[in-house]
């Protein structure tokens, strides 16, 4: 598991966490950073293998097929794991039972659909293997549930360091195998498969870093509880998604395939880095403002320390967008670098509303945290329709 890249991604996360030593927000968001910077380091090469290998049709339809399974994954970010994280410790037991017979029945379902979704996909788009694609990458979710508790009390403990670890492990192996396939002419399957074939590290990282039996002594917290916290996080996280998901489907019906392809390369390249990143600060920050008294105060605290220094990094690329995009890429590549640069402007405005949904889910204000996600959807998608 520790191969050259790992070994990157750790010297970076080792140097992120030690900006400063007391304080554990930073710590944990340097740890994840660093794996997302594996995670980069390792897209990057796969990208540059990709841009030379497939072209723009092959990206439009490794696209649908992500963009299918990223819209049905979203129902497991489902608020479930979050109230496992903020649940009291007299209630963390039968919180966790009832959290882990959710999630199986969540988990099956989501399989079930997604085949149906790929037997429809393959009527749609027949002869290009789509629905196969779609297929396939249902089978992720027969192994999810075995983990997903696992996963949620490593969160609530604050144990990055060892998400960190599983994450880096996962996306370098992901990358690896994304530029190995690549190399061997199978097209879109070199984008799509190793979703799957990644997913027992993933597995096998949580389950080791967190054991955690079901105590059926301990009961079970009532179902309505959760679903009541839990069903608008589920509602904001659905937005969140379509808000980066939908704009790829307009794309598709309004320009086409070669067009989405182009899109979705700029979108990678553009808005990969940001993404990776708000996601290394939210993952921490969620446990940190659940667990701080005052939780207004460790925003603002956050905010400052970390938030502004990452929307300057995310304006810089914007600035270096026009030179980095034709030399990493290639030339072939070179008109999309105005786009991608546009795409980076929009980091630090992603970066706030993430952190502000955190806060609001961290007091409990899920409803709060919904309404929040809908106004910045809407602000998003409907001009994005209208200019497509």
């Amino acid at each position: 598991m520790k191969g050259p890249k790992m070994a990157i991604g750790t010297h970076i996360s080792r140097k992120l966490a030690a900006c400063l030593p007391g304080d554990h927000l930073v710590r944990n968001v340097g740890w994840l950073t660093g794996a997302e910077a594996v995670s980069r380091l390792g897209r990057i090469v796969a990208a540059v293998i990709l841009a030379r290998q497939l072209d723009a049709a092959a990206f439009g339809i490794a696209a649908i097929v992500l963009t299918v399974f990223e819209l049905v994954r979203v129902f497991t970010e489902n608020g479930i794991g979050a109230a496992v994280i903020r649940s009291e410790e007299e209630d963390l037991h039968r919180v966790a039972n009832t959290a882990n017979r959710l999630m199986w029945r969540i988990c099956l379902s989501l399989a079930g659909i997604q085949l149906i979704v790929a037997a429809v996909a393959e009527q749609l788009l027949p002869g290009r293997q789509v629905g196969l694609m779609i297929g396939a990458l249902a089978m992720v979710y027969l192994i999810m549930p075995f983990g997903l508790v696992h996963a949620y009390m490593l969160q609530r403990r604050q144990h990055m360091k060892r998400l960190a670890g599983v994450s880096s492990a996962q996306a370098a192996a992901d990358h690896v195998l994304t530029a190995i396939l690549a190399l061997t002419g199978i097209g879109a399957w070199a984008i799509v498969l190793p979703k799957l074939l990644t997913a027992p590290i993933w597995l096998f990282g949580v389950r080791h870093g967190a054991p955690w039996q079901r105590a059926p002594q301990a009961g079970f917290a009532p179902v309505a509880d959760i679903l009541k916290f839990s069903l608008p996080v589920l509602g904001s996280e659905l937005l969140s998604v379509f808000r980066d998901q939908l704009d790829k489907i307009i794309v598709s019906l309004t320009l086409g395939v070669e067009a989405l392809g182009i899109y979705y390369f700029a979108f990678n390249a553009g808005l990969g880095v940001s993404t990776a990143l708000n996601k290394a600060f939210s993952g921490a920050f969620y446990p940190y403002l659940c667990a701080a008294a005052d939780k207004a105060v460790a925003f603002r605290n956050a905010m400052l320390r970390i938030g502004a220094p990452l929307s300057v990094v995310y304006l810089a690329q914007a600035g270096a967008a026009l030179i980095y995009v034709p030399v990493v890429f290639g030339p072939d590549w070179a008109h999309a670098a105005p786009l991608v640069g546009l795409l980076c402007l929009g980091g630090p405005a992603r970066l706030i509303m993430d952190g502000v949904r955190m806060l609001a889910r961290a007091r409990g204000a899920s409803l709060v945290e919904l309404l929040g996600s809908v106004l910045f959807a809407l602000s998003v998608l409907v001009p994005f329709a209208l200019a497509a």
